[in-house]
């Protein structure tokens, strides 16, 4: 048998380089290297003006007459350009201007020549080899076309068959179709002009002045239409190209529009640019100069998509807030519902929270939806508290319904622009996920958006609710209430700030509060004077305390309190129609200590509070086990206090009454024998409750440790662990026959 196959091992995990993105507030689609204009500027072309007659190296000729003696013009071109014979009459007189673009031909000489002398009133004949000049009038009537090329009298050289003909035009930059029926329309008398595509040339047929006239039409129009041109390519820093060239283009049209004939400015969407072409470099100047403008004008007015991130409040509901503020006819965003104020009646079965031990609870998290723990407690019993419940798990609609077509990433948006559809308007979208805002707006309209977050998406004030919840039972030093004892000179309080201190004994009962529905106490400990009231009470009547709670809530939001049993109420019957079946429904009511407190601090360290608390429990003469009779004591207030001041609401006063007859049956009945056999007793026992409610405002980290090492000085032994526990293995369980080894001894 062979070697086995080396084996390699599988190469370890490998981590990844960079982590997530932060989140950056800023504009969408911006680049910090802009692309930059690319100008080419064409050179402006100047004619070189020749002086007379100038030979080409082809052996074509340039004319440059200014203001010459008509004379000259025919000695320059009969004499030393075509070398002929010619004789000028002493009459013909005048002067002449002549400039030729392009260089002609030496058999184009005489028609030029023949048009100079028209314009002077004189004719050029030909007899025989000799040319004559001579004035208009001077030419003999009568003579015969071509009768000077055989029978040597004078022939005009419109009529000479030398003269007439074609001439083939060659096109350099034009195309030879569209050229041709471009020159129709100045075609006249015996001209004609053919376009010969293969050669891309122009036919031009008819008399010689005819034929010039097309000619220096053709060559008008053959031209480069490229050269000299200067060119500019502008890039759009924001929106379409298209919408910017229309705009350049309307400016451009003003004042006569005389600059829009010179200059063309064309869309580039490909590269999101405009093209702008001119015959000078000085109007490529001026149009960039009015882009530049247009351009800057666009970038205020323009809207653009910026991106918000919401750091301590929830992204519906500030948009909900901006979209009522900014586009109050387009608000589609959904807020979200806080939870309930009122106590759950029926069909709500149980609350957020978690039942455990009744009595002093911990410190819960903040805004969520997880129990505040309980804990060993004056009083027992089952508790159930909740913090803040968290919004809806449905995107973008807490609290509400979505629209049919709404797009979950829209954060319960439409896909449109809003109800009524315009979609160049300013936007405002929220999106859940992220936690963030999305806007589309100019960049004013962005930095008015900001500065509002910048003051609504502030660090929430923290409130620490301390409260107690006790029933007081009411004697003889307390037969007219809690509050009567306490203005009474049992213990009293002042409206003012924290420095006040509390003290048992005699004080001016004028100095309490009459403000109903409780009264206010003041101390200078941080604990509030819910301990000094207690202990005062606890000196003459027995207290006895159904919750001591302390719960952790943000400003402006509720918190709910919990303590009893959900007590099953019968609501319905059904029967089956083929049997005897019988479905009862039944739902449950909530009884014990139900308590909500919504705080609101201002500046000035004042809290408001709502309080709505109620106690309630099943009537014990009620008849009905199925339908049970409910005692209910409630409470429902909103009271100022300052921060550290306990207010007390009292005054729900219970008065229970049972009379008892027990003895030997029949015997106990009888009058005087009655005593002997049996036991009758009368019993009436009133009672108060009693609650206490004390705020600490956190305004930082700092206030939140000094309340934390509060709670904990007033729990020394919580953090403590039982010796037993720290002796006790991590895993696994004791060895019950660990005892039995060690007294044989067998092992440790």
């Amino acid at each position: 048998m062979g070697a086995p196959p080396k084996v390699s091992p599988l190469p370890g995990p490998q981590l990844l380089h960079g982590g997530a993105e932060p989140p950056v507030n800023g504009p969408v689609g911006s680049t910090d290297h802009p692309m930059t204009a690319q100008v080419s500027y064409g050179r402006d072309t100047v004619p070189h003006l020749a002086h007379g007659v100038q030979t080409t190296p082809s052996g074509t000729v340039t004319l440059d007459f200014a203001d010459t003696d008509i004379r000259d013009v025919v000695a320059q071109i009969l004499g030393n350009v075509l070398h002929v014979n010619y004789t000028i009459d002493p009459a013909v007189t005048g002067t002449v201007t002549l400039h030729t673009a392009t260089p002609l031909l030496s058999r184009e000489m005489l028609p030029v020549l023949q048009m100079l002398l028209s314009e002077v009133g004189a004719t050029l004949d030909r007899v025989g080899d000799l040319y004559r000049v001579t004035p208009g009038a001077a030419r003999p009537a009568g003579t015969a076309a071509g009768a000077g090329a055989a029978g040597g009298s004078p022939v005009g050289l419109a009529e000479d068959p030398a003269m007439a003909g074609s001439i083939m035009v060659p096109l350099r930059y034009a195309g030879a179709e569209d050229l041709a029926k471009a020159l129709q329309p100045f075609v006249q008398g015996s001209g004609h002009v053919t376009a010969a595509s293969g050669a891309n040339a122009l036919l031009v047929a008819g008399d010689p002045v005819t034929r010039n006239t097309i000619v220096d039409l053709v060559h008008a129009f053959d031209v480069d239409m490229l050269a000299g041109q200067s060119y500019a390519l502008l890039p759009v820093s924001s929106g379409a190209a298209r919408d910017m060239a229309t705009a350049l283009q309307e400016a451009l049209r003003g004042h006569g529009g005389a600059l829009a004939q010179v200059v063309r400015v064309i869309a580039m969407s490909r590269v999101d640019a405009v093209l702008v072409v001119a015959s000078s470099a000085r109007y490529i100047a001026d149009t960039r100069r009015l882009f530049d403008l247009l351009e800057r004008t666009r970038r205020t007015t323009m809207r653009t998509w910026h991106v918000y991130y919401i750091q301590n409040t929830n992204a519906n509901d500030a948009a909900y807030i901006l979209q009522q503020a900014f586009t109050p006819d387009d608000v589609t965003a959904q807020p979200t519902q806080p939870p309930q104020a009122n106590i759950p009646g029926a069909g709500q079965q149980a609350t957020t929270g978690m039942t455990g031990g009744g009595g002093l609870s911990g410190l819960g998290g903040i805004q969520s939806g997880s129990t505040l723990g309980g804990g060993t407690g004056l009083a027992g019993g089952t508790g159930m508290m909740s913090g803040i419940t968290q919004p809806g798990a449905q995107v973008g609609a807490a609290g509400g319904t979505q629209p049919a077509n709404a797009n979950p990433l829209l954060g319960g948006l439409d896909n449109t622009a809003g109800g009524n559809g315009r979609a160049r308007g300013m936007r405002i979208i929220p999106s859940p996920q992220h936690n963030a805002l999305l806007i589309y707006a100019t960049d004013q309209e962005n930095d008015t958006i900001e500065d509002m977050l910048r003051k609504v998406d502030i660090l929430p004030v923290q409130v620490r609710i301390d409260a107690v919840i006790a029933e007081v039972q009411l004697n003889d030093a307390l037969r007219y209430g809690t509050q009567f004892f306490f203005k009474s000179g049992g213990i009293n309080g002042v409206l003012s700030s924290n420095s006040q201190t509390i003290t048992t004994g005699k004080l001016a009962s004028a100095a309490f509060s009459h403000t109903l529905p409780g009264f206010i106490i003041g101390s200078a400990s941080g604990s509030g004077g819910a301990p000094i009231a207690l202990d005062a009470l606890q000196n003459v009547t027995k207290v006895h305390v159904l919750s001591s709670p302390q719960i952790m809530v943000l400003d402006n939001q509720p918190a709910r309190l919990q303590v009893g049993q959900l007590v099953p109420i019968q609501t319905g019957s059904q029967s089956s129609t083929i049997g005897t079946s019988i479905y009862n429904q039944f739902t449950y009511q909530p009884t014990g200590v139900i308590m909500q407190v919504t705080p609101r601090v201002n500046n000035g360290g004042l809290v408001t509070l709502d309080i709505s608390q109620e106690v309630s429990s099943v009537s014990s003469t009620s008849s009905s086990t199925v339908n049970p009779t409910f005692n209910d004591r409630s409470v429902t207030s909103r009271v100022v206090i300052q921060d550290g001041q306990t207010l007390g609401l009292a005054g729900l006063i219970t008065d229970t009454s049972s009379r008892n007859n027990s003895g030997i049956p029949w015997l106990k009945d009888i009058p005087v024998l009655g005593i002997l056999a049996g036991d009758q007793s009368n019993n009436r026992q009133r009672t108060e409750l009693l609650v206490l409610i004390t705020p600490h405002v956190m305004h930082d980290q700092r206030d939140a440790q000094a309340l934390t090492a509060d709670l904990r000085d007033t729990l020394p032994n919580a953090a403590g662990v039982p010796d037993e526990l720290t002796n006790m293995r991590s895993t696994g369980s004791a060895d019950p026959q660990a005892r039995i080894r060690r007294g044989v001894g067998l092992g440790p």
